[in-house]
């Protein structure tokens, strides 16, 4: 299982527009993200991109202040690492910032 992260623009279409593709990674490390963003990943579905930049600057400071403790929490199987789930959130955050009218979608 895995997260498909995007954002997507109503551009008064008859569908939403997808503005930006950020990637796909494991859910192996949602602990991470979690505890770093104080909820699930899965909880910004639906959020205003640019609103959402604070809690993802929080989040990534957190991982990126205390390394060895998100690092403790890499999946044993080897599907993703601390490295990928910091930079993961750090594309979103970089997206968000560069496209704030847009809204988050997550896919899971």
């Amino acid at each position: 299982m895995s997260y498909d992260l995007y954002l997507e623009i109503d551009t008064g279409a008859d569908c939403l527009t997808t503005v930006v593709e950020v990637g796909n990674y494991t859910s192996n490390v949602s602990g991470m993200w979690s505890k770093a963003l104080g909820e699930r990943l899965a909880a910004f579905d639906g959020r205003n991109a640019g609103e959402s930049v604070p809690l993802l600057d929080k989040g990534i400071k957190a991982m990126q202040d205390n390394r060895e403790e998100y690092e403790a929490m890499n999946p044993d199987n080897g599907w993703g690492r601390y490295e990928g789930a910091l930079g993961y959130l750090e594309r979103l955050r970089g997206a968000c910032a560069r496209h704030p009218k847009t809204v988050i979608r997550v896919s899971y």
